[in-house]
């Protein structure tokens, strides 16, 4: 069996930057450490964050002293300033492509554009995003939604996304407001490996016999990247741990492509990879 992995497969630069952070910070820190909610949606780095001692929380509200690390997704503002407040140390992950959406979304706001997000309404990143409009934003997760919604009031307005969000559908959505709202200004803020990822994996899906994305269920862009392949390739597969590796249903397959989501760590597309060699002898 001829197995490929994807060149972008795994952990993206802000994932990355923020697990090493964290465990920097781990090692180095005798006092209580706090994250707000998971720092990134895979259950094998959360296991690893609680080994480390780090508590997870999703509240700063009973917390006096310590530190609070902010996710790879972001919070919202006034949970910034409420933790400044209390005094807090603060060690912000948030990775710098979503940094980049709050600060756009902050600027034209501020100028009085209406805001319109592509994305997850209740994904964490969406949230803490919308905080920076004060939650006045319109968000919209599917193309069929923004054909039924009433733009008159919205002359002047911002579009940007989601950044883990699907690139095919975020250019439908474009032109179908660029049609329905006189004045709007556009930000494609879905981040360059993200789109990478996708153009990858259409690719591997048509060259390959079967495909297998890694990725946890509750990550947005491995989800995302197992609905394209499927798209493209019925014998994709979608698995978060080596356990869940069917090895049975791989031995009629002569070519795998691998894939892995941004939240992945490397040491389980490895583990996936060598268990999977094992077919072939």
């Amino acid at each position: 069996m001829k197995i490929t992995i994807s060149k972008f497969a795994g952990f993206c630069q802000g994932v990355e930057m923020a697990y090493q952070t964290v465990i920097n910070h781990a090692k180095q820190n005798n006092g209580d450490i706090y994250i707000l909610g998971d720092l990134c949606h895979n259950h094998e780095i959360v296991k690893k964050i609680k080994s480390l001692g780090i508590k997870k929380i999703n509240s700063i509200n009973n917390i006096q002293k310590g530190t609070i690390i902010i996710t790879a997704h972001g919070i919202a503002k006034e949970i910034v300033f409420k933790a400044k407040s209390k005094k807090l140390k603060i060690i912000d992950t948030t990775c710098p492509k979503v940094k980049r959406l709050q600060q756009i979304i902050f600027k034209f706001y501020k100028q009085g554009k209406k805001i319109i997000i592509f994305g997850d309404e209740s994904h964490k990143e969406i949230k803490g995003a919308n905080s920076w409009c004060d939650y006045q934003a319109l968000i919209v997760s599917k193309i069929k939604d923004l054909r039924n919604i009433d733009f008159s009031k919205f002359e002047n307005a911002l579009f940007v996304s989601q950044t883990t969000q699907n690139q095919k559908n975020f250019m439908e959505a474009t032109v179908i407001l660029q049609k329905k709202i006189k004045k709007i200004k556009i930000f494609n803020t879905i981040c360059q490996t993200t789109k990478d990822r996708q153009e990858d994996i259409k690719n591997l899906a048509k060259e390959n016999d079967a495909i297998i994305v890694i990725g946890d269920t509750h990550s947005a862009n491995s989800t995302r990247l197992f609905q394209i392949s499927k798209q493209k390739n019925k014998n994709s597969f979608f698995i978060n741990s080596a356990k869940k590796l069917n090895l049975k249903k791989f031995s009629k397959f002569n070519t795998v492509g691998v894939s892995a989501g941004a939240s992945a760590p490397q040491w389980l597309i490895s583990e996936i990879y060598d268990k999977l060699k094992t077919v072939s002898k």
